[in-house]
C-alpha cells in the first residue's frame, strides 16, 4: 500500500513560499534587465515574488505567485526610489499551468499577459529560454536573483541582490524524489555558504545559466526548498527550480494563444 503525506506535513515538509537570497551581493545596476518584481494585493494580504520578461506582452514566473492582483516593475534595481528606467505595468491575465498542485508543487509554472507591450531599452530586455527538452549539466555555475529577504528573519531587500548556485544531480536531490518532480524540475545549491531559502520575495524568479560563453537563459524558476532541520546558510540544502525546458511546449502554445492580435 503507497503511503500518501496529508497536506499539512506536506507544507511542513517542503518549503512551499518564496525564497530569500542569503549570503548573496548586490547586483551591478540594471545588469539584469530582464528581472520582474511582482507586487501581489490578495484579500489575505499582499506579498511579493519575481518572475523575468520573456516576451514583450508575457512575464514568467511560478504558478504559486498567482492570485489577487499583481502589479509588475521592469527596469528597476533600487525599490526605494523612482528609477528613470523603470516601467510598471499592471498584469492583464493570469496563466498558470493547468495541472499545477499546490500540495506538491508540481507544474508550478505561470505566464502573466501584460496590459501592454512594454518599452525594451538597455534598462529592461528580453531573456531567452531553453529549447524543449535541452538540459543543463550538473556541475553548471548559475545564479539567482531578487529583492527577498537577505539573512534569516530579516527584512526584504532594497536592492536587487545576486547568488551563485550550482546545478546538482536531480537524481540525489530529495526535495525533487518525494514526489516523484525529477522530469519536471532543476535542483541546485548554493556555493559555499551562499543559498537561496524559504520565506519571502524572490519566488517566481529566474534560474540563470550561461554555458561555455553563450547568451544566459532563464532554465530554471525558483520554485520551494526541502524544509528540514538545515539552517538557511547550509549549503547542502535542496533548492528546486521548474525546469523550463520541460515547459517549452506550453510557454509557446500560450503565449501564441494570448497575444495581441
Amino acid at each position: 500500500m503507497k503511503q500518501y503525506l496529508t497536506p499539512f506535513l506536506l507544507c511542513v515538509i517542503l518549503g512551499v513560499f518564496a525564497y530569500k537570497i542569503i549570503d548573496g551581493q548586490e547586483a551591478v545596476p540594471h545588469s539584469r534587465p530582464y528581472m520582474a518584481f511582482l507586487r501581489i494585493r490578495t484579500i489575505r494580504g499582499n506579498y511579493t515574488c519575481g518572475g523575468a520578461l520573456i516576451d514583450p506582452n508575457f512575464v514568467l514566473t511560478a504558478a504559486h505567485c498567482s492570485g489577487g492582483t499583481i502589479t509588475v516593475y521592469l527596469g528597476l534595481h533600487d525599490r526605494s526610489k523612482a528609477e528613470l528606467t523603470e516601467q510598471v505595468l499592471q498584469v492583464e491575465k493570469e496563466i498558470p499551468h493547468e495541472e499545477y498542485n499546490e500540495i506538491t508543487d508540481r507544474n508550478d509554472i505561470m505566464l502573466l499577459k501584460l496590459e501592454r507591450s512594454v518599452t525594451l531599452s538597455p534598462g529592461v530586455q528580453i531573456i531567452g529560454i531553453p529549447r524543449k527538452r535541452s538540459s543543463t549539466l550538473d556541475g553548471t555555475s548559475c545564479s539567482v536573483a531578487g529583492w527577498g529577504t537577505t539573512d534569516n528573519n530579516g527584512p526584504s531587500s532594497m536592492k536587487l541582490m545576486e547568488v551563485n548556485v550550482t546545478i546538482q544531480d536531480v537524481n540525489t536531490c530529495t526535495a525533487a524524489k518525494i514526489n516523484d518532480l525529477k522530469e519536471t524540475v532543476i535542483c541546485a545549491r548554493g556555493d559555499g555558504i551562499k543559498g537561496t531559502c524559504s520565506v519571502s520575495g524572490d519566488s517566481g524568479g529566474p534560474l540563470v545559466c550561461s554555458v561555455k560563453g553563450r547568451q544566459p537563459k532563464a532554465v530554471g524558476i525558483v520554485s520551494f526548498h526541502l524544509a528540514n532541520n538545515k539552517r538557511c546558510k547550509d549549503p547542502n540544502r535542496d533548492n528546486v527550480y521548474t525546469k523550463v525546458s520541460a515547459f517549452r511546449d506550453w510557454i509557446d502554445r500560450n503565449i501564441k494563444a494570448n497575444s495581441p492580435a
